[in-house]
Order: structure tokens, then sequence, then C-alpha cells
């Protein structure tokens, strides 16, 4: 029931021959390449060169963001009275990146007393919230900046106008049309700005960074504002495809020892470090201490100086992953035999409830679900008292967070984006909550056959997937969200019989031939689709090619983004037509 009521299409974006030769010309590239580059919208050779080489001077001054200078000018009031001044994060990636740039900024800038607090999953859920302002009241702060957090905590706001404490909110969350603004001194989020606006996308930890550049003249911790914009899944364009490509650099040059140790565990040297590497190595560890209990460990990680105390956090949030997978796991096992026990093909959205389970992990949950099922799915984790946290993902076509606003009367809270959001529910609400949030999703997606699109860049020949190519696709790194991996589609392809394995019993592995051309490719989570849809004659494969390094051999591997019964041929992308 994996695939029910889902079709597969594929969707070949066109070329223009002409303008691919003319590009590569003048910019003495690949014509592949330029071909990549016109998709992206890099129509010349100075936007080229701009996308492909990014600098420093390509970031907006920080000060064209509303409040900046309000901002700036209260701290540079706390640094004159020597206030005790609190940075409040977030327990995520995004969150805790941002709590470490601002933390450094402010003690860069000559704030002595800054502490840095976040709350507790489990107990206190997401945001600032009264009782860490009273908390902050007794402990003397005069002075509290919310990162990746506070636009939507409008009762904390309140209390601490209340309580003589100044607010700093920097956040890169949706802005409540209803609600507005909370009330605080200043309040900088990319969302206040234009459309136009270069860095309309940045995730918290490049607010945090624009911040803190404003307060010191210069930019700092680009190494941790790459980590948290990677992590954030915000769209590589604009000043975050910047600020990653420079973090990165940034990461290698000067090594933080705690991301060094980190990368350890996981095998890599710390200059070897990709945006890939980033969103499915580093990042799930950072994110497994928030998601488990609190973010602080991984917060002291970002911090620390020290080697041998890094070198025990980076082992202990490494033990902590292994344990959020084995929960992870567990769910998304018993999740599956739910929905594979009620799911029909009319159902538009999927929405799971259950006591006893992880309110840590099931956002992750929900995503691989939405990723299994081509549908919005919400993942719910009830605690005993009856309160129930949950976590939506959804793909291209759906609004999450307006489908959330249209389901608010059922809500204590929500808050988030298009493609993910998170709410707080009573339990007693979540079947009301259930069936009108299928309403929507009927209205959103309408009825018939849910489509699972799938992009193709260029229809190309196996003999064109060599070294040359895989190495020239590098100068897109980094890639991400809104700048993706090229896929390129190959079609009438025989697979080598002999060669079918089946890896932890979910992945595919295999050998195929296209024009006397053999190369080797692996699907993840593609067995089962392999064996129900008998894909058993000549087939098309949508893929990425990329170099893959086992026993110190270096050779091209497909990564699989597709595979179908084969359709009908297409021409090439011809280097040469």
């Amino acid at each position: 029931m994996t695939e029910v009521g889902v079709r597969h299409i594929w969707k070949v974006k066109p070329f223009d021959r002409d303008s691919v030769k003319q590009l590569a010309i003048a910019t003495n590239l690949p014509p592949l390449l330029t071909h990549l580059m016109l998709q992206r919208g890099q129509d010349t050779p100075e936007k080229v060169n701009e996308f492909l080489h990014p600098t420093l001077a390509q970031l907006s001054d920080p000060f064209l963001l509303t409040d900046m200078e309000v901002a700036v000018e209260r701290i540079h009031k706390a640094r004159e009275q020597d206030e005790s001044v609190l940075v409040f994060g977030d327990y995520d990636v995004d969150g805790i990146s941002a709590a470490a740039i601002l933390t450094n900024g402010l003690r860069r800038f000559g704030i002595n007393k800054v502490s840095c607090s976040m709350p507790q999953r489990l107990l206190e859920g997401y945001g600032l919230n009264v009782e860490r302002v009273k908390m902050a009241k007794e402990e003397g702060i005069s002075l509290i900046i919310t990162v990746d957090n506070g636009v939507s905590a409008h009762e904390a706001a309140d209390c601490a106008s209340s309580l003589g404490i100044e607010l700093i909110i920097t956040d890169h969350h949706a802005i409540d049309d209803k609600l507005g603004l909370p009330h605080a001194l200043a309040v900088i989020n990319p969302c206040r700005e234009p459309e136009n606006y270069s860095g309309h996308h940045l995730c918290g930890a490049g607010v945090a960074f624009k911040l803190s550049t404003a307060l010191n003249g210069s930019p700092n911790d680009l190494d941790i504002a790459a980590l948290g914009t990677v992590a954030d899944i915000v769209p590589l364009i604009g000043e975050n495809r910047v600020i990653v490509a420079l973090g990165l650099k940034h990461m290698a040059k000067h090594q933080r020892v705690g991301l060094r140790q980190l990368a350890r565990r996981v095998g890599l040297k710390i200059d070897q470090i990709s945006s890939e590497n980033i969103g499915f190595q580093l990042g799930p560890r950072i994110n497994a201490a928030g998601r488990l209990d609190d973010g602080q460990l991984a917060l002291n990680l970002l911090l620390s100086t020290c080697p041998q105390e890094t070198f025990s956090m980076a082992e202990a949030l490494n033990i902590a992953n292994d344990e959020r997978r084995e929960i992870e796991s567990a769910i998304y096992t018993e999740a599956i035999e739910e929905i594979e026990a009620c799911l029909n093909q009319d159902d538009r959205s999927i929405v799971l409830a259950r006591r006893g389970w992880h309110p840590g992990v099931i956002g992750i949950v929900a995503s691989r679900l939405q990723r299994r099922y081509h549908r919005p799915v919400v993942v719910i984790a009830v605690d005993d008292d009856g309160t129930g946290r949950g976590s939506g993902r959804s793909g291209t076509g759906f609004n999450l967070v307006e489908a959330f606003s249209s389901c608010s009367k059922h809500f204590v809270r929500f808050g988030g984006h298009t493609s993910a959001a998170g709410m707080t529910v009573l339990e007693h609400s979540i079947e009301a909550f259930r069936t009108d949030f299928e309403i929507v999703a009927r209205e959103q997606l309408g009825m018939g056959e849910l489509i699972a699109e799938v992009t193709i860049d260029a229809v190309a020949a196996f003999s064109e997937m060599d070294t040359r190519l895989v190495t020239s696709m590098q100068m897109l790194e980094p890639l991400g969200h809104h700048n993706p991996s090229p896929v390129f589609g190959t079609f009438g392809i025989t697979i080598v019989p002999e060669s079918v394995r089946i890896l932890k019993e979910q992945h595919l592995k295999l050998t195929l031939e296209h024009e006397s051309t053999l190369l080797p490719a692996i699907g993840f989570n593609m067995a089962e689709r392999f064996f129900t849809e008998e894909l058993r004659g000549k087939v098309d494969v949508a893929y990425t090619p990329k170099f893959n390094t086992w026993r110190g051999e270096t050779t091209i591997q497909l990564i699989l983004k597709d595979i179908r019964p084969s359709q009908e041929v297409q021409d090439s992308f011809s280097l040469t037509a």
C-alpha cells in the first residue's frame, strides 16, 4: 500500500542549445554546466561568476533589516551600563547555532555579562515563555535577545514589559497576520522585508549573524552560520548561498575544535565537510541533544575551545544520536503499521496520534512518512496529561501553515512554515482536527491520483557520466533547498540481473547498462518499489552521478531518484549538436 493512489510523473526541463553554447563560450565552462546555470536563473557571465564564486561583498548591509539600528543602540547601552544580557535560543540546530553566534558576537562586542539559555523541549516546548522571563528577572537580567524564536511569544513579551525587562526579538518565522508583532523594543525578522531583499530567506542563525556583524563591523562565525543555514533547510540562494559557501571554507580553514571533534565521530576530516555532510551527519548529531532533552550540550560544543572537553561532548552527542535513531525507527515502524491498516486511495492526508511516542523525533518521522506516502502528514505525541505535541510535513502544492491556520480552533497554539509546522493540541480535539485537516487537504490537493513529481534537469547518456562532468558539478556547491543536486534521466536501461542486491532490507543496489556502458547505482528506500512494480524489462532511471570511494578506489555511482518501466525514449542533451 506504499504507493496507493500515487502516480509518478517526470518533468524534463527544456533546454536552449544556443543560449547554452553562448554562455559556455563567454564563461569558458562546460556546456552542460551552463545549461544547469540557466536553469537556476544565472543567465549572464556576471551572474554565473557571482553564483560560482561567492564573496563577502555579496552580503548586504545588516542595517537594511528593520529595527537593526534600534537593537544595536540598545546593546550599546547595555555595554556602557554593564548590564546582564540573556540570549534565548531554541533546541534545534538553527536555534543552537544562532545562540552560539550571538553569544560570541556580544562577548566580542564587550558585553561582559552574557548568559545563554533555551527551553527544554519535553517540558516547555518551543520559544520564550513567561516562566523563563520571570527567571530572568530573578537573575538580574535587564535585556533578553531571542534568536530563532520570539515572533509568536506575545504572552512572554508582555510579561517582560511588565517586569521592566527590555526585549529584542531576532527570528525568521512567519508573522501571524492576526496577532501582529509582539510587544518588543525591536523585532528583526527578514519576513518584514520586501520580497526582493537578498536575505529574505535567512534562517535564525543567519539573522543572528547579521546582528553580530552589525555590532562588530565584520562577519564572524561564518562556519556556525553555515551549519544552521544548511540544517534548517532554507533556500540556498541569495545571501544563504554566500553564507554557506564561505562558511564551509571558514570551517575548513579555522577548524573550530568542537566541530572538528564531531566530524571525527562520523569519520570525516573537517576540511572535507560539505553541505550534504552537515545535513545528514553533523546536523542530526547536534539536533540529537535537543530532541531528547535540551540543546545545551550542543551549544557548549560550539562555544568551547577545549579539545578534551569537546571530545567528551562530541562522544555524548554521538551516543544521543544513536538513541534518537532507535526511538525514531520504532515510531516509524508503528506509524507504517497503522497507516497500512487504514489508508485508502481517497485520503489526501495522514494524521497519527499516540501516547508514548517521543515528541522529540516526530518531526523526522513525519518527514519520512510524507516522502513515502506523498501526502501531508501530521504526527502527534500525546503526554500522559492528554496534551499532544504535533509536527507536520508537506510537499509541493500544499501550504501546511495555511492549513493549520484553517484548523486553528482545535489548537492551543501553532506555527511554522509552508512545508513544516508544529502545534499543541489537546487529545480530545485530535479527531476533530483530523477531520478538518482532511477537508483542507482535499481542497488544496483535489481528488484523483496524487502526483509524485520527478524533475529531470537533462536527458543524458551513460557515456556522458564521466569524471569531467561529475567534477564540474561540484562547482554548484553548496547544494540544498532551491539549489538541488542536478538530476539526469536516461531511458531504455537494462538491469544486470545478477547485480541486484537489497541492503538493510530497504535499499536497492544494482548495476545498470546503457549503450554498452555499465554503471553501479543505489536507490535508497527503493527495494520495496522494485519488487512491487516488477521492474524486470527495460527501465528509465532518474539519478544524480557522484563520486564513490571504497577501499581507496574512486568510481562514479548513480544515486537513484526514481526508476520506472521504460516509456518513450527522449533525445539526450547534446553538447555538440
